[in-house]
């Protein structure tokens, strides 16, 4: 270990000789043989002590007083302005420095605590429900979520944030604007793309402007809210199944699929309404009836039904096919014609939507997909993502159980979920 290092304090600008390589970055923290550095990008980085060969202060940190965490908790959901449910997820992570990776070890109060300045929009109640990372959630874990929210809204909170994972994220949010329709009150979902213990964390400012969102907001959706761009002034509100996180690691990963944001919420407390939003209802109501034999599939040049027949000969309920274009599969393949015949002839809905995530699909462009919808389990919706129509169909088949019946629910507008234009030009990423 160099001597250079006895004397280091937090907030320390180093210069680091690391194995011939010179790193700049500001020092975070020392432990298990490892000094953990702020980067200028604002990614985090360990390095081993003992391979250290040098280090140069640049600057010493200048010392402020240590900030307390907020008090923000209370005991009874009855006196409660805001519901905060916590899930899991990045958001309320901690990073392993010895592994790298990142777990999900914070309690509740810590996620509360990563943003003190939300004590100023209330008293909080915080249900910590779950510690899952959102890839590792399920359709019951779903049904949890719309559970507690509805308990929380049926209390009186005037708004609930949900905090979770970001991967699976727009599923979760898609399927609770089914199983949470009509609202009384906004259910706000946010997250993080950077772990909650990071001085980079983007889940501070997250938080912070959904319990803005849940305070002050009048729609009555579920909707996500996380960062429109790459700096911290204001996030988009987006009506829950119609995003998608667009980005692995990006600030502004969930953008708005085929219509624009429904509004801007800024971290000064300021809310934009910037497009129409479902107003909020008399009551909550809450119908968490699903059927979880639903499976994904992505068509592909050489696509020849071989799965579609291992799905409905398990006894598969439904089946949602990201198609290409327009909604196209590769009809001139005889094994795939045989393979939707046998699916029809079973009762099983194949829905079909887009690869191209933005766009609607069209049944009638091409004559494929014209040879296709002649099969009456065959069900194209426009412009729905992928996701959304997977966790909408689970929400129809535990409704409907005739394909007629199947087929005009999917195509029916029920939270939102499918709009007569798309609006994407300046959205797209």
């Amino acid at each position: 270990m160099p001597d250079s290092m006895k004397n280091l304090g937090r907030g320390d600008s180093l210069e680091i000789d690391f194995k011939g390589t010179l790193i700049h970055g500001d020092l975070i923290d020392r432990k298990d043989g490892r000094l953990i550095l702020k980067l200028k990008s604002g990614y985090d980085i360990a390095l081993k002590e003992n391979e250290i060969s040098h280090i140069k202060l640049i600057k010493k940190s200048e010392k402020t007083e240590e900030r307390k965490p907020a008090n923000l908790k209370i005991e009874d959901l009855n006196d409660a302005d805001v519901g905060i449910i916590t899930t899991g997820g990045t958001i309320g992570s901690k990073v392993d420095y010895k592994t790298g990776g990142v777990s999900p070890t914070f309690t509740a109060e810590d996620v509360v605590n990563l943003s003190p300045d939300i004590k100023v929009y209330g008293k909080m109640y915080i249900t910590n429900l779950m510690n899952v990372f959102s890839e590792n959630m399920t359709p019951k874990n779903w049904i949890d979520i719309a559970k507690e929210a509805a308990t929380h809204i049926k209390k009186g909170v005037k708004g609930v944030v949900v905090t979770m994972g970001t991967d699976t994220m727009h599923y979760a949010a898609s399927a609770l604007s089914f199983m949470l329709n009509p609202l009384s009150a906004p259910i706000i979902i946010t997250g993080a793309q950077r772990s909650g213990d990071r001085g980079s964390t983007d889940g501070s400012t997250n938080l912070l402007a959904s319990v803005i969102a849940a305070k002050k907001w009048d729609g009555g959706e579920d909707v996500i809210c996380m960062h429109a761009n790459m700096s911290d002034e204001y996030n988009f509100i987006l009506r829950g199944n119609k995003a998608r996180k667009m980005h692995t690691e990006r600030r502004d990963a969930f953008r708005p699929i085929n219509i624009k944001p429904l509004g801007k919420v800024y971290i000064d407390g300021r809310i934009e309404n910037i497009n129409e939003h479902r107003e909020k209802s008399e009551e909550t109501k809450i119908d968490t009836k699903i059927d979880e034999k639903v499976a994904l599939l992505m068509s592909y040049p050489s696509f020849d039904g071989k799965i579609i027949d291992y799905y409905v000969d398990e006894g598969i309920h439904g089946l949602v096919i990201a198609a290409t274009g327009f909604g196209n599969l590769p009809t001139a393949n005889e094994n795939l014609i045989k393979a939707l015949k046998h699916a029809n002839e079973k009762g099983v809905p194949i829905v079909i939507t887009s690869q191209t995530v933005y766009g609607r699909t069209n049944k009638f462009v091409y004559k494929t997909s014209r040879e296709m919808s002649s099969f009456q389990n065959i069900i194209y919706v426009d412009d729905m993502t992928t996701e959304t129509a997977f966790t909408k169909l689970m929400f129809v088949l535990g409704h409907r159980k005739k394909l007629e019946d199947i087929n005009e629910m999917m195509r029916t507008p029920l939270a939102g979920e499918m709009s007569e234009r798309s609006e994407i030009d300046e959205f797209l990423i």
